[in-house]
């Protein structure tokens, strides 16, 4: 799966993200063009805002994104991907479609793990999404746990979370004296986890071996589920599948 993941240059796809925000259960949809090195992406929204959509490519504008909301006498925003507009009601950002982000996650557990990473891991039942069958795999430590840390210099919590290999927004919510992400300061003590999830279960394609499906539980429950339908793998994008001035966008 680790190998599989980092073989992945584009994509195309249909992602459905859940995820808890403030104690619910959040349902997004987009369609998504991917380019993975340099990291371009493309995204459309179904729900909850039918027709807005996001551009982002690493290295370019300034390192900001193109907005188009589809509201009314708004017009087309550039924002970095860590803006509060567009991390409202988000655990993740634009820089975190696709595989990377989750190779990096397990990347981060066999740092952490060391060998007792495969102690954790098992295999599950035989699962059905989306009339196919796939393998589940569990992930499953005792090693979430809450602990201190002192932020150090220069820090924000997103620094921290990718230095961490944590998300930013759980220790966000469990922070609740932080406003953002950039509410902190040296030589503060906040709480973070030590691990990504109390337990992650991947479906895996049995040809592929990608996680199709990512369920994260953390102290709490359910923290989130992603999924992957609709999937493409590496087709032969053109420029003008990450312009602005596509014709067929509304930038």
């Amino acid at each position: 799966m680790m190998a599989a993941m980092k073989q992945v240059k584009t994509a195309g796809f249909v992602l459905d993200i859940n995820e808890r925000i403030k104690g619910e259960m959040r349902h997004d949809q987009f369609v998504v063009k991917l380019h993975t090195a340099p990291y371009k992406v493309y995204a459309f929204s179904v729900t909850p805002n039918p027709g807005a959509e996001a551009l982002y490519i690493e290295g370019e504008n300034g390192g900001k994104a193109v907005i188009n909301p589809n509201m009314r006498l708004i017009p087309t925003l550039h924002l970095s991907p860590y803006h509060s507009i567009l991390r409202r009601n988000h655990q993740f950002t634009l820089k975190h479609f696709g595989f990377e982000y989750v190779h990096e996650v397990c990347k981060g557990y066999l740092q952490k793990l060391g060998k007792r990473f495969y102690s954790h891991l098992q295999l599950g039942e035989e699962v059905t999404f989306n009339n196919q069958k796939y393998i589940s795999l569990i992930l499953q430590t005792d090693e979430f746990k809450w602990v201190p840390y002192t932020v150090q210099k220069g820090e924000n919590l997103v620094s921290i979370s990718e230095k961490l290999l944590v998300n930013d927004y759980m220790i966000l919510e469990n922070n609740p004296k932080l406003k953002n992400y950039d509410d902190v300061k040296e030589g503060q003590v906040i709480k973070v986890p030590t691990v990504f999830g109390k337990k992650i279960i991947f479906y895996v394609d049995r040809r592929s071996y990608l996680p199709m499906v990512q369920i994260v539980y953390d102290d709490k429950g359910l923290y989130s589920r992603i999924e992957y339908s609709s999937f493409i793998l590496n087709p032969a994008f053109t420029d003008e599948d990450f312009s602005k001035k596509n014709k067929k966008y509304g930038f």
